[in-house]
């Protein structure tokens, strides 16, 4: 392995959040030159000790080809290396070029068409169907009357779940929609399609937070050559949102669709697919598949499998990745999200305090804390008291 600064091709990490500053923390305590390409000054990855440049670029999801450009740029100004996406709109844009990027960097991400087979859930829920894997029965209707034609055959509660998650995410601020009733249906399909936003009604699959199981795999043609599984304990918010707590536990009954789903997609290097228990009949169902480092990246690598350095091992230096142990019973911990949880769920009687502090005080690794990499942390602690301010001074509602 390489750990000269000099002499490593460096890493272009796109995406500043979470998934990004674990993916920094990775390559950059390994020795490679890490470069934060970031879109916002709200991304904390430019703040790490690890990171030896930081490059705004335009917006991926809005401004496609001028990202793509700013990338192509970056070959010339600080050398070709390996470029990783870590969200869904980058990922997205970076396979919409991969074969003019290929040509100057090594593109740690499907091509277009494998692609997706992953970012549009439309397409996901198709393949899971085409592979046997086990998935919620999902409807994707495309307009007024065809939403008016299946309301009486659908089963309430159910899921309003858009099809590319980042441009529902950025337009409403949540994952998806649960619904009880065909009017409250009618009006959050409505107002995504009225955005443009593609949208699915899916099966709810009713389970705790603790039914969720993500299971992480790198792919070598086509073969998963490293493989890891976690459990989800508590999510922000609470049922259907993204996670705040996670543990690593070997959950042997999500490997084989897992490897099933990923396969048959096509998907080469890391991916990441989600799971819930259906507590109807005890299966797990396909949630979704992520081709690209998810928001609790930091827990493999405190549990001995460093996803992140070891696609940069096989992808720049041709050094084949090998399964190893991992420990179990590790947490990962988003400290912003999880502590305002542990209150909410404190309050209703949901959790007690000894059992919401487990992860606390096991072994466990922060989303963005680090006493080694301090910045980050401080510098979204700062975000956070300014927006709190700012929302609190006169002039501003308070919700």
């Amino acid at each position: 392995m390489r750990t000269s600064p000099r002499s490593a091709p460096p890493a272009y990490v796109v995406g500043g959040y979470e998934a990004g500053l674990a993916v920094v923390r990775s390559l950059g305590r390994a020795g490679v030159p890490v470069i934060a390409v970031v879109t916002s000054p709200r991304e904390t990855t430019p703040h790490s000790r690890w990171v030896t440049a930081a490059v705004t670029v335009p917006d991926p999801a809005d401004e496609t080809a001028e990202f793509a450009a700013a990338l192509l740029r970056l070959a010339d100004e600080h050398g070709p290396g390996l470029l990783v996406p870590t969200t869904d709109e980058s990922l997205e844009a970076v396979a919409a070029h991969h074969a003019e990027l290929s040509a100057r960097h090594v593109v740690a991400c499907s091509t277009d068409s494998v692609a997706q087979g992953f970012l549009d859930k439309r397409i996901t829920s198709d393949i899971a169907e085409r592979v046997g894997v086990e998935a919620p029965r999902t409807v994707s209707p495309g307009s007024y009357d065809e939403l008016e034609s299946l309301v009486d055959r659908l089963r309430f509660p159910c899921l309003v779940k858009p099809a590319e998650s980042y441009r529902y995410n950025r337009a409403f601020g949540i994952k998806m929609k649960r619904v009880h009733t065909p009017d409250e249906l009618r009006a959050a399909w409505g107002e995504a399609f009225e955005l443009g936003i593609g949208t699915m009604v899916q099966e709810l699959i009713p389970g705790p937070e603790t039914g969720g199981v993500n299971y992480n795999v790198y792919v070598v043609d086509g073969e998963p050559l490293v493989e890891m599984t976690s459990r989800k304990l508590r999510l922000s918010p609470r049922d259907f949102g993204y996670p705040c707590a996670v543990v690593s536990r070997h959950v042997p009954e999500v490997v084989a669709p897992g490897r099933a789903i990923v396969r048959g997609m096509g998907i080469e290097g890391f991916a990441n697919v989600e799971f819930k228990q259906d507590e109807r009949d005890g299966r797990y169902k396909l949630m979704e598949v992520n081709g690209r480092p998810n928001m609790s990246g930091r827990l493999a690598p405190r549990c001995g499998i460093d996803f992140p350095l070891l696609t940069y091992r096989h992808l720049v230096d041709g050094v084949t990745p090998a399964q190893t142990p991992w420990r179990e019973g590790v947490h990962w911990i988003n400290e912003f999200t999880d502590t305002r949880g542990l209150v909410a769920r404190w309050r209703d009687g949901r959790l007690r305090p000894p059992g919401g502090l487990r992860p606390y005080l096991s072994r466990h690794v922060f989303a963005t804390f680090d006493a080694r990499d301090p910045q980050p942390f401080l510098t979204r602690l700062r975000s956070r008291f300014a927006t709190e301010k700012t929302s609190a001074s006169p002039g501003h509602a308070v919700h």
